[in-house]
């Protein structure tokens, strides 16, 4: 058996645990399911479109769908070369069993009969998460109810960071009353009661998403420019933005002292905001270094690579123990490939993860086959070029498919490989 043969069989025969998904619930999407309704519900499509121009700013937001398969392909001709694209099409090829190398009306009204098909099968998710894609764990970083027997959840604070801003104070009120979040101890107070609750329902991590209103730049401000913040942002009409900031600062540091109190990592969106008219610098990691290093005993996981930031990831986890790296998200196969090259290289391999960012199970089939596919082929030239033995790339394969997320997200082992 060659290197690559033996790789690929073994890089194919790992479990792996995906650290970042948006699955949506069955019950989310429409009856009959369609290859149509398919393609109106990848939110990663729907990024495509928007960015291309094929959705509209307002027809984005409005979550306007596609009515038949002329609308949907008239779309498809401004980004039928896109990564995520490709990526998608091969695993709809590869999963419903079809032989077609680009979409047409017949292979697209053939594509349908095997979703809606597939789609009456109760075990549907089941089969494709856990037997298809061999993904033991995923962690669902959703603010809903999820299936706990096929998904581990990832709790959001984001009400806190945010509770400056009215629309968002909102949901922190309706749950714990306006009397109890009126003063900084009372807020504190509820954000420790959510924090505990997560951790008794089992939370893998926290999430922060700051990046879609703010940059991460996160000060450390003291309780009474805290409490200061927090009175002005109650009595304004309007939120100030300096005062949400410090209160969104202070926030966050606690967040942290919980996460370190608990032994829950941090995982933090950097990079790009989804959807449009972000600012990209917002995200760029190393607006975290400081945060990082006022919190010692915190892990912080970087999702997504940092966007156009890579370099200022790694960076930033070579420097930093308490630093962690997360690939998900990353869909265009080349620059996902340069990026873990590299890393390989320069970070300690027992720092890197990946997961999926996936929100349909056709997505999570279609991604975890590419970067297998994509690290088996990285690591056979490594081999072949004496970089390291068969014997390591095993457990680099192993460590950054399943065993750092174990180690991290303190998952247990044998779960991952059930």
């Amino acid at each position: 058996m060659s290197v690559g043969e033996d790789l690929r069989e073994f890089i194919f025969s790992v479990p792996v645990v995906d650290t970042h998904a948006h699955i949506r619930t069955r019950d989310s999407l429409p009856r009959p399911m369609t290859a149509l309704a398919l393609f109106n519900a990848s939110g990663n499509m729907r990024q495509l479109w928007v960015s291309s121009g094929a959705l509209s700013r307002s027809d984005y937001r409005q979550l306007r769908e596609f009515r038949d398969w002329d609308e949907l392909a008239t779309a498809l001709e401004s980004v039928k070369a896109a990564a995520f694209y490709r990526v998608f099409l091969s695993g709809l090829r590869e999963l419903y069993g079809l032989d077609f190398r680009e979409l047409n009306s017949e292979a697209f009204d053939l594509l349908s009969e095997k979703v809606c098909k597939a789609y009456d099968d109760p075990t549907w998710y089941r089969t494709v998460i856990r037997e298809r894609s061999l993904v033991s764990v995923t962690c669902q970083d959703s603010r809903g109810d999820i299936d706990r027997s096929l998904l581990t959840p990832v709790a959001r604070l984001d009400g806190y960071v945010w509770f400056g801003r009215p629309e968002w104070r909102a949901r922190v009120v309706e749950q714990h009353g306006a009397e109890q979040t009126s003063t900084l101890a009372g807020l504190i107070g509820c954000l420790e009661k959510d924090f505990q609750a997560a951790v008794e329902f089992g939370a893998a991590a926290i999430k922060n998403n700051s990046t879609w209103c703010r940059r991460i730049d996160f000060a450390d401000p003291s309780q009474h420019e805290a409490a200061c913040a927090l009175k002005e942002c109650l009595e304004s009409e309007q939120p100030n933005e300096r005062a949400v900031k410090v209160l969104g600062d202070f926030v966050v540091n606690r967040i942290c002292e919980l996460c370190a109190r608990f032994g829950i990592p941090l995982q933090l969106h950097t990079g790009p905001a989804g959807g449009v008219d972000h600012v990209v610098d917002w995200g760029n990691p190393l607006y975290l270094n400081e945060l990082m290093i006022r919190h010692p005993r915190t892990k912080f996981v970087l999702f997504h690579a940092g966007g156009p930031f890579a370099d200022e990831c790694r960076d930033l986890a070579v420097q930093i123990p308490n630093c962690y790296l997360d690939l998900c998200g990353v869909m265009a196969v080349r620059s996902l490939r340069a990026i873990l090259d590299d890393w390989i290289e320069r970070v300690p391999h027992t720092k890197l993860m990946w997961g999926t960012d996936a929100n349909l199970v056709e997505d999570v089939f279609a991604l975890v086959s590419s970067f297998r596919r994509l690290l088996a082929e990285l690591l056979t030239e490594r081999v072949e070029q004496g970089y390291f033995s068969i014997e390591t790339a095993h457990e680099v394969a192993e460590a950054i498919l399943f065993r750092n997320a174990c180690r991290v997200l303190r998952i247990p082992e044998a779960r991952s490989e059930s």
